[in-house]
């Protein structure tokens, strides 16, 4: 069942409910009033009565005549009784005889509402120098019962007509206001895998609807970023893996069309296991970049300007006359600071992408300084290089990402991603600056404040 539909019905059903509790009260209390109104007219009525047939003695003539005239407009023969002490009727209707203890009750009471078969009865003890009697006055149920009825009647088409009403404008407030779900349900059902980076347009209703359409792209964007991640990781896998097993596959091919010495055994070994620790070194950057190793407590102590040199001296062995400038701006007495507690293999590997970036996309000097500020250790790594536009800068944490400007430099856009998930993983802050034709920085803060 649709969503309009289960709303038109909801609707329907909460307004019927509604409706017929707000028709019962009225019902409940239009009748009480009306028998209210019907009792307190009895009651006008006895009195009018009691004044025509019992006080005709002590009123003048004129007061008299007054009462007469209404007693004649308003009083019939049958719509009253008076009793006298014996409980006999001596003026009105003698046909239809209160019973005993109604007349008893009466008597106590001095005034009391009842009723018969047929009529609304109002009853009234009076003391007159005559004596004591009791007066009844009486109106048929026949004429409120009919007002009633008619009460019911139009509450009852109220009721179907209001029903009609709202399930026809439930429906079009429905069709109103789920347009912008059909929009978007459109716009979904129109996704295909090859358009990975297609987003919703937001309907723009500044409500919860508009709050999951933005989760939902957000949700697109990353399954649009694992689709890249994925194409461009077969790619990186493929060619890495490539290398040394060809050169394996080669080596051990040529080795087996003759015998050999000991001697080249001991060559070919040398080289299967270099080749083997270089697809070890591969595997290890691929778990860093799938967060597949354990969040194990390696963490040392070790001092970041001797980790600097060592990364130099690796990086000389890869780069002929690599160009960089390593400056320690600490002083003496601050010599402690340049001491960390990290995961030191893995802040190694950081650095090193990031100096190796520098090198490979700069040909002028890459300058590193390490210094202290704010009494917090910092590290930055400059390039005059190629830079990284504007525009593609957010985009530098993500694996395998290349900017469009590095086409020409041999790489698959793995080694700043590796860095920068390092740092994150190791609680390192860090702040990328780069401007396109103008160089990057990397500055790095190790005791963040």
């Amino acid at each position: 069942m649709k969503i309009q539909t289960r709303q038109s019905i909801y609707s329907s059903v909460a307004f019927g409910v509604v409706f017929i509790i707000v028709s019962f009260l009225v019902y409940v209390l239009y009748a009480d009033k009306a028998k209210s109104v019907v009792y307190k007219n009895l009651e006008k009525t006895a009195n009018l009565v009691a004044l025509f047939h019992l006080e005709e003695d002590e009123l003048n003539s004129k007061e008299f005549e007054k009462i007469k005239t209404q007693f004649e407009e308003i009083v019939s023969e049958t719509s009253y009784q008076l009793y006298n002490e014996s409980d006999n009727i001596i003026f009105g209707n003698k046909n239809e005889k209160i019973a005993p203890p109604v007349l008893q009750k009466i008597r106590e009471q001095q005034s009391f509402n009842f009723l018969t078969a047929t009529n609304f009865c109002h009853g009234i003890f009076y003391e007159d120098n005559q004596g004591d009697f009791i007066i009844i006055t009486k109106e048929s149920k026949t004429y409120l019962d009919e007002q009633l009825i008619s009460l019911l009647g139009i509450l009852a088409l109220a009721l179907i007509v209001g029903l009609i009403a709202v399930v026809l404008l439930s429906r079009w407030l429905s069709r109103v206001a789920y347009k912008p779900i059909s929009n978007i349900i459109k716009q979904v059902n129109n996704f295909t895998p090859t358009t990975p980076g297609t987003l919703i347009e937001s309907p723009n209703t500044k409500d919860e609807l508009q709050e999951l359409t933005n989760t939902f792209n957000r949700l697109l964007e990353r399954i649009s970023e694992s689709f890249v991640i994925q194409k461009n990781f077969v790619s990186y896998v493929s060619h890495e893996f490539r290398t040394p097993l060809t050169s394996m596959q080669g080596n051990l091919e040529v080795f087996s069309l003759k015998d050999r010495n000991p001697k080249e055994y001991e060559e070919l070994s040398q080289k299967l296991v270099l080749q083997i620790r270089q697809l070890e070194e591969i595997l290890n950057t691929l778990m860093v970049v799938s967060d597949l190793r354990k969040n194990i407590d390696l963490n040392n102590q070790f001092r970041i300007d001797e980790l600097i040199w060592e990364i130099v001296e690796k990086i000389s062995v890869h780069y002929v006359n690599p160009k960089i400038d390593v400056i320690i701006d600490i002083l003496s007495e601050d010599e402690n600071i340049l001491t960390i507690t990290k995961d030191r293999t893995q802040l190694l590997m950081a650095l090193f992408n990031i100096i190796e970036n520098a090198i490979k996309y700069s040909e002028k000097t890459v300058d590193i300084r390490i210094y202290k500020e704010s009494a917090y250790l910092y590290l930055s790594i400059r390039d005059q290089g190629i830079g990284i536009p504007i525009e593609k800068l957010a985009n530098i944490s993500k694996p395998f990402f290349r900017g469009d400007n590095t086409n020409r430099i041999q790489g698959r856009g793995i080694g700043l991603s590796i860095a920068l998930r390092i740092l994150d993983k190791n609680n390192i802050k860090y702040e990328v600056q780069s401007k396109e034709g103008e160089g990057t920085t990397v500055i790095i803060i190790f005791h963040e404040p």
